[in-house]
Formats: structure tokens, sequence, C-alpha cells
């Protein structure tokens, strides 16, 4: 039979990701944190990344706000960084310094509501609460 014997530890950066929910693609969202404000590349009911022009540290939890180009706001979103991925590493290359992905932590209920009404513009999306909890 063909099979691979792996010895020690694999890098992260070889594993394939596992998505286990779609995430879309909305060109008008910005993430605003207190060290400035990032273009959101990928979104879903969990969590989102967003891209920075220029390199920062971020904590491993933050607050952040959540802009589109209508004016919807979501304000105050607790959220808790997963990964980041500085221009060049793995072999990239980004449009952005930094991509930071952040899963949201315990939204409330407008959090969840904008979030909603945020996702409600993708085709498909599979929103987790409905609008009326």
């Amino acid at each position: 039979m063909n099979t691979l014997t792996i010895q020690g530890q694999i890098s992260p950066q070889y594993i394939p990701e596992q998505r286990h929910h779609q995430r879309f693609h909305i060109d008008h969202l910005l993430a605003v944190t207190k060290w400035g404000t990032g273009k959101i590349v990928e979104i879903n009911h969990r969590g989102l990344s967003f891209g920075c022009l220029y390199p920062h540290t971020f904590q491993e939890q933050l607050d952040m706000d959540i802009l589109d180009a209508r004016g919807a706001h979501v304000r105050g979103l607790q959220v808790e960084k997963i990964w980041e991925n500085k221009d060049g590493a793995h072999g990239t290359t980004n449009t952005f310094e930094l991509i930071v992905g952040v899963s949201f932590v315990n939204p409330n209920y407008r959090q969840i509501l904008a979030i909603n009404d945020l996702l409600a513009d993708t085709e498909g999306a599979n929103l987790k609460y409905s609008h009326r909890l």
C-alpha cells in the first residue's frame, strides 16, 4: 500500500485548513480597533479576518467595531485572536502587511442582530441566529 510515515510534529502551515463554516467576502466592511482600521477580508457568524497595511502587535483578546458602507455599525465587539499571517510568511504574498483571524466572544443580542444584518446581504449565508431570538 502507499503509506507515508511521519516522524515528529507537522508544522501547522503545512496542514490544510479545515473549515466547518463557510466564510463570506464582503467588500465594504472595516474592522476598527484602538490600533487603527483594517479591511475585513472574510466574515461569518463565528468570526472574521482582517488585513492591516502596517504591522501591528495585537493582544489575544481585543475590542473592535465593524463598519460598513451602508452605515451599519457593530459596536464594542469582543474578539479573540486565533491566528495571524505576516506578509511573506509561509511563502505567501498579501496586499496587507498583516492578516489577523479572530472569533467573536459572547456577542450580545444587538451585536448578533447587527452581524446577521451584515451577513444577510451575502447570497447563501446560513445565519446561526434568528432575527426573532
